[in-house]
């Protein structure tokens, strides 16, 4: 899989709220995770750069935002009308404004408050 590298980007600027969730509770700290996302930029996301330990932080961290994010569907994860998964040309938009649904989820909403508005 490609990484994109425009998604990447806004995680480890703008975004950097969602590299703070992903490592809460464990041991990580945001900025070594950051880290490795720059160096993933600076090497056009090349992966067989990284070291052992660097690649054990993207698996972890990065990886699970990049890759098969999951839908938060309507009403909740198990409310999505999808596979479950938020469509990556979905991601960087679904990240910018916090709704990380897929695109049937999404089409789903709008058709709910088009019935009730009319």
């Amino acid at each position: 899989m490609e990484i994109d590298l425009d998604l990447l980007a806004y995680l480890v600027g703008k975004g950097m709220r969602h590299i703070e969730a992903s490592v809460a509770g464990s041991s990580y700290l945001p900025r070594t995770v950051k880290g490795v996302g720059i160096f993933l930029l600076d090497r056009d996301g090349n992966l067989g750069v990284l070291t052992a330990k660097q690649q054990v932080t993207y698996e972890k961290f990065l990886k699970p935002l990049l890759f098969d994010v999951p839908c938060c569907g309507e009403t909740g994860p198990k409310s999505c009308r999808g596979n479950g998964l938020v469509e990556p040309d979905l991601l960087l938009q679904g990240f910018r404004e916090d709704d990380l649904r897929c695109r049937a989820c999404r089409a789903a909403t709008v058709g709910e408050s088009t019935k009730q508005e009319g």
